[in-house]
């Protein structure tokens, strides 16, 4: 009996004790704000950890500072007591005591990170975390995109395999339905293809996004260690030209001056023996380094000496002439035999038909209509006409006999 009143006393303190203790989930950055509950006048302390924060005399409004670290960025007028943006050593046992009562808060600051970065190379492996500071076991829920879906594990860390672009998008970490913090996740796989490289030739180096990335890219470079005496250009991204190549050596390495997007090639021209090797294509994202390696080999693949493989036809079409991939010319020119065909078309068509209105022209003006004057001369001439004369006949001419004729 006597145990079960021990027990009884021991939870009824306790319920007593969390009665009195206010909870508060806050991500960095934020401010919390806690009350002390104190009557007016009243002559306040607040800890924190156990450290003086403040001493307030209630009569005068005196404050005497204490040596923690909360006294720079809070505020107190005996009562209340504000903490301006909140960092992770922030979370702990907010203490407020007054005319012998103790009031407790506990704070808990939450960070939300991916790991090794918000930007992920397509097929690697990656973990999201929840950190409750100071509060280690508390499960979350996480929601995964696109929809908000929940996922089946709520610890604060959970693990991601093989990324894939179905894993991109916002992952929000929800804590005690009172705090939703959201972590954007983008998986990227920096493109390259092999190229058929002949000397002499100009040859494109690819280096690519397959689409467009929240990330924000701010630098990136291409580099071959063996061609030191090679200058390439560097990636720079400013507020006036946005992403653009910055280079001033055109030498041996030209490249497109307009705003780029996800499209990082550069083109090495009048390709020779010595310039087989490695070519890298590194992009540089907000907190990641992605870098894409390509092998140009003499005799192998990826460069050929003098004639070598036959190149398919996309390489062809997508070859550089001028600055201008060749298949823009060949639609070009043929749009332009196109629309030349359709301008002397249309002339031959135009002069048909004015010859043609000249024919009817004439044809007309030479059948004039008869007039008044013309009919009467034709009946009278019709009139005046000679009627056909009396059959003559005609008898066969005989001989007379002369005055020698004797019967």
């Amino acid at each position: 009996m006597a145990t079960c009143k021990i027990l009884f006393f021991l939870f009824l303190a306790l319920y007593i004790s969390c009665g009195k203790c206010d909870v508060f989930y806050k991500r960095v950055g934020d401010e919390v704000s806690m009350n002390c509950g104190a009557p007016s006048n009243s002559d306040t302390e607040w800890k924190f950890d156990n450290v003086l924060i403040f001493n307030v005399k209630g009569k005068t409004g005196a404050k005497r500072k204490g040596p923690s670290h909360i006294v720079l960025k809070a505020s107190t007028n005996g009562e209340n007591l504000k903490v301006s943006r909140l960092e992770t050593r922030d979370s702990g046992n907010y203490i407020c005591s007054y005319s012998g009562s103790v009031k407790e808060h506990n704070v808990y600051v939450v960070s939300v990170f991916a790991k090794p970065g918000p930007v992920l190379v397509q097929s690697s492996d990656a973990e999201l975390h929840c950190d409750i500071t100071g509060n280690s076991n508390t499960q979350v829920q996480w929601l995964r995109p696109p929809n908000g879906q929940k996922h089946n594990e709520k610890s604060q860390v959970i693990q991601l395999k093989s990324v894939t672009s179905k894993d991109a998008g916002q992952w929000t970490c929800q804590v005690k339905d009172a705090l939703k913090l959201i972590v954007t996740l983008t998986v990227v796989d920096l493109q390259t293809t092999a190229v058929n490289v002949s000397e002499v030739d100009d040859t494109k180096l690819p280096c690519s996004l397959p689409q467009s990335v929240s990330q924000r890219v701010v630098g990136g470079k291409w580099k071959a260690d063996h061609l030191s005496d090679v200058s390439f250009p560097t990636l720079n991204n400013t507020e006036n030209k946005g992403l653009h190549w910055n280079g001033k050596d055109l030498s041996k390495v030209t490249f497109t001056t307009e705003q780029l997007s996800t499209k990082f090639d550069v083109t090495l021209k009048n390709v020779q023996h010595r310039d087989a090797g490695k070519f890298v294509c590194t992009v540089e994202f907000e907190g990641k380094v992605i870098s894409v390696c390509n092998d140009y080999k003499t005799g192998g693949q990826g460069f050929n000496k003098g004639k070598g493989k036959t190149p398919s036809v996309k390489e062809i079409l997508t070859k550089n002439v001028y600055g201008i991939e060749l298949w823009v010319w060949i639609a070009v020119g043929a749009s332009s035999v196109v629309l030349i065909g359709l301008i002397v078309v249309t002339v031959l068509v135009r002069q048909r038909n004015k010859r043609m209105k000249e024919r009817v022209r004439k044809l007309r003006s030479m059948r004039q209509p008869l007039t008044a004057k013309d009919y009467c001369r034709l009946e009278l001439d019709q009139g005046v006409r000679s009627l056909p004369g009396p059959r003559q006949e005609h008898y066969p001419r005989t001989r007379t006999a002369g005055p020698n004729h004797t019967n």
